[in-house]
């Protein structure tokens, strides 16, 4: 039996950057993006986005895998949702870029995971990091045994949200406060500038990414940024 066609590409993309926004609300807002576009009344989507300190239990997360108390939680002001993507735990955290592509893949959720690591893999080398690498094991941009990049998705009626965390310049402290992606031992996530990155800042590195990324898919992209 073939594999169903793919879907259509969509006339464009509107890629958005949102500033620092709490997980919650940016959550619901890929929801809402994607129930207009499974209704055809809303256009395929990117949202960009750099959150405070949070801690995102996937489908397969643990709370265990948390491993900080209550209370020292609470301290950094690090706050604990769940979230429908596939994986575990991941850190979200000021100095990292978020990316949340809403838009149709059909079945093809694969090709879009190694899309998404594709172009951060792109846009960590156009930053001078240099053997930046995507690996589907365990989703996500490696540099050797450390992660910079990594990948979630959650997919319903053929369209998805979530997407890619980027670790630009994140308080290294706040990776000790879980099991990253269910890799045991010594915390293995690390920054970009750690590998020599240039500086940017997050609107410009979210532009670029949603520029390599319309490119990639082949689609134009239109940008806003919201007020």
């Amino acid at each position: 039996m073939s594999a169903p066609p793919p879907p259509a590409l969509p006339e464009q993309l509107v890629a958005t950057w949102l500033g620092r926004a709490r997980f919650a609300p940016v959550l619901e807002q890929q929801f809402a993006a994607r129930e207009a576009l499974v209704a055809e009344e809303g256009p395929a989507r990117i949202l960009l986005v750099e959150h405070p300190p949070v801690l995102t239990l996937g489908r397969r997360g643990e709370r265990g895998d948390v491993l900080w108390t209550e209370a020292q939680l609470a301290a950094a002001g690090v706050e604990v949702c769940e979230t429908p993507r596939g994986g575990q735990v991941t850190l979200h955290a000021p100095g990292q870029l978020v990316a949340y592509p809403i838009l149709r893949i059909g079945w093809r959720v694969r090709e879009h995971i190694v899309r998404l690591g594709r172009v951060a893999t792109a846009l960590f080398t156009e930053l001078g990091v240099d053997d930046a690498e995507f690996r589907l094991e365990h989703p996500g941009v490696w540099v050797g045994p450390q992660k910079i990049a990594s990948i979630g998705v959650h997919v319903s009626r053929g369209v998805t949200v979530q997407g890619i965390a980027m670790n630009l310049d994140v308080d290294p402290g706040l990776f000790g406060s879980l099991v990253s992606c269910g890799l045991q031992g010594p915390p293995v996530v690390r920054n970009a500038r750690d590998f020599g990155a240039r500086s940017i800042t997050l609107l410009d590195a979210g532009r670029r990414w949603a520029e390599l990324f319309a490119a990639d898919l082949g689609v134009p992209l239109a940008w806003s940024e919201a007020a």
